[in-house]
């Protein structure tokens, strides 16, 4: 049978405690006295502490539980209640657990489980923000998915793993005003891997396992839904026309130098007639051809603004078929690609990485390229924003490259292979431009399906209608008298007699004529 009881434990001294002496069976003894934050009066026996300084012995604010577990061992645990009826309710629970472990219908899975479920969730977080970052996962994907983490744990008040919900965090991403649909699905997927990491997923190089520490039971994010990225792109990116590309590239070489020569102020303002040095004419040159060459190789390779920002001469080849390598390191797939360089690309850059050293970068991209794109587009006469609604950015070049692959007659799969997708669709619909394909020309292809050319023709009635013929008559079956009768009915001289067949009961047929009816037409009224 297990017991609860405070515990006698030693704290430092409070500097505002009042200390006094008392005679006891055992000598004097210092006595402290102090008021606690809540104003409560506590005491108790001073004693020298191994570092020289004196400290107060007190009993516990909390009861602890002494109890034997399932493997029979005595366990002497906090239970974290001030109460002695909480406490106790707290030891009946021990000692539960420590029977169905007993018995076998508890397992010690299913004690680390509850462990850890007594842990704050802050602490799992930092566990999954480490795993990442021994993993070798990017460091900008790391940072960010624990800004989104601690983020939504504020928003939703998740503090224990017991408070981890789906629908409080779909609710809490739904009130978010102006979250696209691109960061609520970076959201949803965060947490569906942070929820399979709380079960014991890992991943080891490619391979999934469920290796690792187990410390929920199941995922509570599991078939957590995404939104539809197509229909809400906040930047859609838009491609370039040829004509474009080339007015860029031209303005981007130029604009430096002219930026200086122009004259800002007086009686010449907007001229270029400022005077420059010769030393910096050529700095200027310089940096204005290596702008508009980091802007081609962009366009004609389609490497994402980080690749071109690590790319090294050593990962540069001119041989028979010139290409690039770039690292996994450096690529966003992290998975290590060959991406072929189209031939006067390779000249030019042969022409600038002559003569350095191999470890040394080949473009040199400022972190303001965003701000300087937009200028020279200005410069270049090219609308940043279409009445699509589609942008030009960085990122926008590299969808330049898909769309130019798809006009020029590129198959699918070989763009896909030159555009590094791992899904062709990504390819075909992201990637390119419909507005840029040449749509009419393809409709031109289709086959040849001529139809002759109808011509109207006119039909003149007749004006006289023929009579009932009175052999044709002849021979009819008392079947067709009403049909007579109607078309009788139709004949302008209601006078006239028509011819009406009738057997007689010898069984001859007899004719019997009678005048017809008068058309409705001819009736009175």
């Amino acid at each position: 049978m297990g017991s609860i009881k405070k515990k006698t434990v030693t704290r430092p001294l409070t500097p505002c405690a009042t200390v006094t002496q008392r005679r006891t069976r055992k000598g004097i003894e210092l006595v402290a006295s102090w008021k606690d934050r809540t104003g409560k009066k506590r005491t108790g026996v001073v004693i020298p502490g191994d570092d020289g300084l004196q400290r107060v012995r007190v009993q516990s604010d909390t009861y602890y539980a002494k109890y034997r577990d399932g493997d029979g061992i005595v366990r002497e645990v906090p239970t974290g209640c001030r109460d002695m009826q909480a406490a106790k309710a707290k030891l009946v629970e021990l000692e539960t657990i420590a029977d169905k472990v007993r018995v076998g219908s508890l397992t010690t899975l299913d004690l680390q489980i509850g462990d850890h479920s007594k842990v704050p969730l802050a602490v799992h977080v930092a566990d999954y923000i480490a795993d990442l970052k021994s993993r070798g996962v990017n460091t900008d994907r790391i940072k960010t998915s624990e800004t989104y983490l601690k983020l939504a744990c504020d928003g939703c008040g998740f503090r224990w793993l017991r408070d981890l919900n789906a629908d409080a965090l779909r609710k809490w991403l739904r009130e978010q005003s102006g979250m696209s649909a691109a960061t609520y699905n970076w959201h949803s997927a965060l947490w569906v891997a942070f929820g399979w990491w709380l079960t014991g997923r890992r991943i080891e190089g490619k391979k999934r396992s469920s290796t690792g520490e187990r410390r929920l039971g199941i995922n509570p994010f599991d078939g957590l839904g995404k939104r539809d990225e197509q229909g809400d792109r906040r930047r859609k990116a838009r491609s370039l026309t040829v004509d474009e590309m080339r007015r860029l590239l031209t303005q981007a070489r130029k604009r430096p130098l002219a930026d200086a020569l122009q004259v800002r102020r007086g009686a010449n303002a907007g001229t270029f007639t400022a005077k420059i040095s010769e030393a910096r004419r050529a700095k200027l040159e310089r940096l204005g051809h290596e702008r508009a060459l980091t802007y081609k190789a962009a366009i004609l390779t389609g490497l994402r603004l980080n690749e071109l920002r690590t790319l090294r001469v050593s990962d540069l080849s001119f041989g028979d078929i010139p290409f690039l390598v770039l690292r996994a390191a450096n690529e966003k797939s992290r998975k290590g690609s060959t991406v072929p360089l189209r031939s006067d690309l390779a000249a030019e850059l042969r022409d600038r990485t002559k003569g350095k050293p191999i470890d040394s970068l080949v473009f040199n991209v400022p972190s303001g390229l965003l701000r300087i794109l937009n200028r020279d587009l200005i410069a270049a006469g090219i609308d940043k924003i279409d009445e699509r609604d589609g942008r030009v950015h960085l990122h926008a070049l590299r969808h330049s490259t898909g769309t130019h692959l798809s006009t020029a007659g590129v198959s699918p799969r070989t763009a896909q292979a030159v555009m590094r997708h791992s899904d062709i669709s990504l390819t075909m619909k992201t990637y390119t431009d419909e507005r840029l394909l040449n749509s009419a020309g393809a409709v031109e292809l289709l086959p040849n399906l001529p139809i002759e050319k109808w011509v109207e023709q006119s039909f003149v009635a007749p004006t006289v209608a023929p009579t009932t013929d009175f052999l044709c008559q002849f021979g009819a079956t008392d079947d067709k008298i009403g049909d007579l009768e109607l078309a009788s009915q139709k004949r302008e001289d209601p006078t006239k007699r028509g011819v009406i067949r009738k057997k007689s009961k010898s069984g001859r047929q007899e004719l019997n004529l009678r005048p017809l009816r008068p058309e409705r037409s001819a009736l009175p009224g």
